[in-house]
């Protein structure tokens, strides 16, 4: 059996992990397109996963798994970098995409959780629950959005990379942060604010696939 390399791998999980996490955030039940629920509205949200358990199981589990085999082909991406221009840049920019992936697999795990949590006796606390998982999620965006940034930014810096690509990253990132603060901030924005950083995480995840397609077909 033969073997593949470090970077090849790296490559095809920066294709298959974002297009995978991307796909499932989408048709979470509650998100943008299975029973759409306002975000700042947790009973709606919680309704939503309710009523959808086994798809919200199914997306429960992918996302992780997608957000994390994206982060292992970013780490090596950013690995690459090293002894190079933006590699201090782009280390910056880890953590925090890291942080904010952990913190969307723990809202991820609790919403399956959620969507069984059908008990009367339960009353309100599923409500509550998701009210914490919003919370995460907002500022996960953020983290995800300013770590996005210094990435592709660092990127642009780098003859190897498309730079204009990268720009547009970049500066997908910092809209996606800027929307997390807007929505965190005011709840009555926190919708609107949903649907364009999904957008945003719609254009990082095509230069993730470029990057990936680039990095997997090098070797």
């Amino acid at each position: 059996m033969g073997t593949i390399s470090v970077n090849k791998l790296a490559g095809y999980s920066m294709v298959v992990g974002p297009i995978l996490a991307l796909v499932c955030y989408f048709i979470t039940p509650g998100g943008m397109f299975i029973d759409t629920a306002n975000p700042a509205a947790p009973g709606e949200v919680v309704a939503a996963l309710q009523g959808n358990a086994t798809l919200a199981g199914i997306t429960g589990i992918l996302v992780p798994v997608g957000l994390i085999i994206f982060f292992s082909g970013l780490s090596q991406f950013v690995a690459n970098m090293s002894g190079g221009n933006g590699h201090s840049i782009a280390r910056l920019g880890t953590p925090m995409v890291l942080i904010a992936i952990i913190g969307w697999v723990v809202g991820s795990g609790i919403s399956i959780g959620l969507s069984n949590a059908t008990d009367p006796v339960l009353g309100a606390g599923p409500v509550t629950v998701q009210i914490g998982i919003t919370a995460v999620s907002t500022l996960g965006t953020i983290l995800f959005g300013l770590g996005a940034m210094l990435i592709a930014g660092a990127a642009s810096l780098r003859d190897e990379n498309n730079s204009y690509l990268a720009y547009v990253a970049s500066l997908a990132g910092v809209v996606a942060a800027v929307t997390g603060v807007i929505g965190g901030l005011n709840s009555d924005q926190l919708e609107l604010m949903t649907m364009i950083g999904g957008i945003c995480f719609l254009v990082f995840t095509i230069w993730s696939v470029i990057i990936g397609l680039s990095m997997s077909s090098s070797d």
